[in-house]
């Protein structure tokens, strides 16, 4: 697993990681909202089979929605911070359901 240095370096992988098969029949959006030191919002828009990264828009209707601090989702994603003790913690909350958020993560090479 790659380690980034900060969230852009996380969003750049994301395009590489994308599984584009599993996303065949999706037509959703996830809504980050990151706060912090590098606070934005970045909506991820997966539809059949293709991801936009649309940096600095919100959805009016996400599919889900994850707020978390910028420096917190990047240790997620070098594997420093569990995802489930994150949002037990408090350190990532989620609007939207379980089942859809474990989908989308294995569209990044996650579990699901």
């Amino acid at each position: 697993m790659p380690r980034y240095a900060d969230f852009d370096a996380v969003l750049a992988s994301y395009p590489d990681r994308f599984n584009s098969e599993k996303a065949s029949s999706m037509d959703d959006k996830v809504y980050m909202q990151l706060t912090g030191d590098d606070a934005r919002d970045v909506t991820l828009y997966v539809h059949h089979g293709e991801l936009d990264i649309l940096d600095g828009e919100v959805p009016e209707d996400p599919t889900l929605r994850l707020t978390a601090k910028t420096e917190d989702w990047v240790a997620i994603e070098n594997g420093d911070l569990n995802p489930m003790m994150a949002m037990m913690q408090g350190k990532v909350k989620m609007k939207g359901s379980v089942p859809f958020a474990t989908k989308f993560m294995g569209l990044f090479g996650y579990g699901g």
